[in-house]
């Protein structure tokens, strides 16, 4: 097949290049001998003939000349070479040597096996093969030429040595006596191939059905019988059920409630019939129907009817009335001081007090079916439902006199007493004044009975010094005797001309002399520690250095914690101190020259201490982008905190009219400031200037963590951002960036902080309020106000109060209580200039971008391009 070390393949046999290679056939191959023969010239005359035989097998032709030393080529096999009888008797014969020409080449034969004799090779042909014509090698037998498939069976495909036969639908393969053919396949021999009563008959290569009678032939490729359905005809049973069987037919009649249409029997609807379910409506069933009753009426055994049901048979209805049965109901007529139920099943007591006529200014009285009216003392009853004020002053003339006069009051009066003179304790005569002040004792802060003794104010001073002014007892020797309440009447005879003054018992003018109480004087020491104290009408004033605000309740001025306002040393942590604070940045942000801001180090401030409107009569001290003034007394820093003035140029800011002041406690104004009063758990917070648990807002959300490990260290966040209490009422232990620990779950502070979380497991407003249920803050509640004036915000209830979450743009300012504009072209930033080509301008809520000379706007907000030349 092929032939060297490149695997050359050999040529096909019959073509040129075969006939080239192998001249002699397949199987046979030149051997070239030269033997040299020496013969006289005159056995054989000049024109005689040689003629050389071959042997019969031969296909290589060869011709020997006779002369001096003629050379003779012998081919294999050898050739005989012979002289023609008639020239000359002598005859030359030269026998060469054989060749096993199996051994030499195995494929010799082809398709057959090589037997190697004398004069050559034989060649014994395998089935499938035979010799060819020149019978030199063993051929391929092309077996399809008589069919062997079968005539019409198959199609027969021949291969190397042997065919295939490629069986036509119907046949199948089968070996008979060595050789394979295509056989008829029997379909009838498969049980049921023509359905149930059919016949199957096998014809060559198919078969056909003969079906009884009530059954056909199916029209597809593979035939049998199917049942004919002589239901389909509506002819068949007009007027009954048409039940189709294998070969036949039944016609069943209809059950009750059907009727039969084209052999099919279907439901009769009897609701469709007119005045079938009176008093009810009618339901259609599978061959009957039934009636579904309305209120009031009851089906009958049947379920075919509806009748009334007798309501009043019941003696529960219509209690304090009369039961009337009506057509599937019934009502109720009610007694007089009675009316019907909502759902006028009974009658119920009609409460008349729910009237404002029935009992005006009285109290009214209901009892069942009717009512009655009571007055108050000073007032009598008219006609039975009106109480009229009875007028005490006209009645008698005599009262209040001799020392005031009667004022008519409703329900009561008052006397208006002469000057001098003060109401008695039943408010209904006038009393000469009389004020014992020889008597000096100890004036004590707090009626305590654990630490009144260590809140002595003052020694040596008067009662009416002592609780005309600010204190609570008056005694010596721990043996208070608490001073008389503001406003009553003991402390109108203490204290006739109000709080902050103390009268003397000389008159002057003929009127009594009175002063103005000096708290500083007396108190100055144990009411404004670390303050300067200052006497005002009715009261003092503490002030305090910069930095320290006033607490009420310790009487001291207290360090302000500036670093609960959030919007000092941004970019750093701030550390408060006595008085002040200081910045301590994060890198490359580095403290300003006061360590009050945290600024980058190529920022230029302004000093606007060289503008001299700033801190008039005052120190001006310059900040990084920004300023603050310092004042010596006498000068007070003004309410704009530009200027320093007189306390008789300050003018009084009344604080606790801003609802964002105090919130959650009582706030007490005061001249150039306030005072808030926060009820514990609570604190006063300077920064936000209001009474809070903690630094933040309630309505600030933030991360809630599980556990809190040694050393405050909080872990195990939780997947959703919550308010402190929700985190601490119902995940976890720490709240926010700084791990703010939750109260121990035993503590008050707990208790009052989850009350309502712990009871209900809910979210909301409710919750907050329910947890401050015993705290009272006053007069004015922030709960129940709708103001918020929340300016480009909008304002969030929380615990603490309404609070302002601001648009985008805006942010909340230090007193978080305001939303204030972000000015985004200054605003610091990792980020570059928000215009890119253009001048950032500064709008309120956001900013917009001017182009620069030479570039104009594009599709991209804020982002310029360089516009192209014309």
């Amino acid at each position: 097949k092929a032939w060297g070390n490149q695997c050359e393949r050999c040529p096909q046999v019959g073509t040129v290049a075969f006939s080239q290679i192998c001249p002699a056939g397949k199987g046979y191959f030149i051997q070239s001998i030269t033997e040299t023969v020496a013969l006289s010239p005159i056995l054989f005359p000049p024109n005689s003939p040689v003629v050389t035989e071959k042997p019969q097998e031969m296909s290589t032709e060869q011709q020997v000349s006779i002369g001096p030393r003629v050379p003779v080529v012998k081919p294999t096999p050898p050739p005989i070479v012979r002289i023609l009888p008639g020239n000359d008797p002598l005859e030359i014969e030269t026998d060469l040597p054989n060749t096993d020409e199996c051994r030499e080449s195995r494929n010799v034969c082809g398709g057959g096996e090589c037997e190697n004799s004398p004069n050559g090779h034989i060649c014994h042909c395998f089935p499938g093969y035979r010799l060819n014509p020149q019978k030199n090698i063993c051929e391929d037998d092309n077996e399809c030429e008589s069919e062997p498939c079968g005539h019409g069976r198959g199609r027969c495909i021949n291969t190397e040595g042997t065919y295939k036969c490629h069986c036509r639908p119907g046949y199948k393969h089968l070996v008979l006596h060595g050789r394979l053919k295509c056989t008829d396949v029997n379909e009838c021999l498969k049980q049921d191939i023509c359905g149930v009563g059919g016949l199957c008959v096998n014809l060559p290569g198919t078969y056909k059905c003969e079906c009884p009678s009530g059954f056909r032939i199916k029209a597809n490729r593979y035939p049998a019988c199917e049942d004919i359905n002589e239901c389909l005809n509506p002819d068949t049973c007009p007027k009954e059920q048409c039940e189709n069987t294998p070969g036949s037919y039944e016609c069943v009649p209809c059950l009750p409630g059907y009727e039969a249409h084209a052999g099919t029997c279907y439901d009769i609807n009897e609701c469709l019939k007119p005045n079938i379910c009176p008093n009810g409506r009618c339901e259609n069933l599978a061959g009957t129907y039934r009636c579904l009753c309305n209120d009031g009426f009851l089906h009958s055994a049947d379920s075919k009817r509806c009748s009334d049901i007798d309501e009043c048979a019941d003696v529960r209805l219509c209690a304090n009335g009369r039961c009337i049965n009506t057509e599937g109901s019934f009502k109720c007529h009610c007694y007089p001081g009675y009316q019907r139920t909502q759902e006028g099943s009974h009658c119920e007591d009609i409460n008349e007090c729910e009237r404002p006529s029935s009992c005006v200014r009285g109290r009214c009285i209901n009892s069942m079916g009717s009512y009655h009216c009571e007055c108050q003392k000073g007032y009598t009853l008219v006609g039975g439902r009106e109480c009229q004020d009875i007028d005490e002053c006209a009645a008698d003339r005599n009262l209040c006199q001799p020392y005031g006069s009667c004022e008519n009051r409703p329900g009561s009066y008052i006397c208006s007493c002469n000057h001098g003179y003060v109401l008695s304790e039943d408010r209904h005569s006038c009393e000469a004044v009389q004020v014992l002040t020889d008597d000096k004792k100890e004036c004590y802060l707090n009626l305590d009975d654990t630490v009144f003794c260590d809140s002595v104010l003052a020694i040596n001073v008067t009662k009416q010094e002592c609780c005309c002014s600010i204190g609570m007892g008056w005694g010596d020797h721990c043996e208070i005797h608490p001073c008389p309440v503001s406003h009553s009447t003991e402390f109108h005879f203490l204290c006739p001309h109000g709080q902050g003054f103390y009268s003397e018992q000389r008159i002057q003018y003929s009127l009594p002399a009175y002063h103005d109480i000096d708290e500083c004087s007396l108190f100055a020491e144990e009411i404004c520690k670390k303050g300067r104290c200052e006497n005002t009408l009715r009261g003092y004033e503490c002030y305090c250095q910069q930095g320290f605000y006033y607490d009420s309740n310790l009487l001291e001025c207290i360090d302000v914690n500036e670093c609960h306002d959030e919007s000092l040393c941004v970019n750093g942590q701030c550390v408060n101190t006595e008085g002040g604070f200081y910045c301590i940045c994060n890198w490359p942000w580095t403290p300003d020259s006061n360590k009050k801001k945290c600024v980058m180090a190529t920022i230029a401030d302004m000093n606007e201490c060289n503008n001299p409107e700033n801190c008039k009569n005052g120190l001006c001290v310059n900040t990084v982008g920004s300023y603050y003034c310092i004042c010596s007394p006498p000068w007070t820093l003004a309410v704009d905190r530009n200027s320093c003035v007189t306390p008789e140029e300050q003018a009084d800011v009344n604080e606790c009219q801003d609802p964002s002041y105090c919130k959650n406690g009582r706030c007490e104004n005061t001249p150039g400031s306030f005072h808030c009063f926060c009820d514990p758990p609570l604190t006063f917070s300077a920064a936000l200037k209001q009474c809070v648990y903690d630094d933040r807002t309630a309505a600030h959300k933030d991360v809630c963590f599980v556990q809190v490990d040694e050393g405050l260290i909080c872990s195990r966040p939780i997947e959703v951002v919550v308010t402190y209490s929700e985190c601490c009422c119902h995940y976890g232990r720490g709240w926010g960036p700084e791990c703010n620990t939750c109260p121990p779950r035993n503590s008050e502070m707990f208790s009052r902080l989850c009350e309502m979380h712990l009871e209900t497991e809910s979210d909301g407003d409710q919750d907050f309020q329910a947890a401050f249920s015993n705290y009272n803050p006053g007069d004015s509640s922030e709960e129940d106000s709708d103001e918020c004036s929340c300016a480009n915000g909008r304002c969030v209830r929380s615990y603490l109060g309404t609070m302002c979450e601001c648009n985008t743009g805006f942010r909340l300012d230090h007193s978080r209580a305001r939303c204030i504009d972000i000015d985004e072209c200054a605003e610091p930033a990792p980020r570059v200039n928000p215009c890119k080509n253009a001048r950032c301008v500064n709008t309120n809520g956001s900013f917009r971008c001017l182009c620069k000379h030479g570039f104009t706007a594009t599709r991209r907000p804020n982002v310029c391009m360089r516009r192209r030349a014309q």
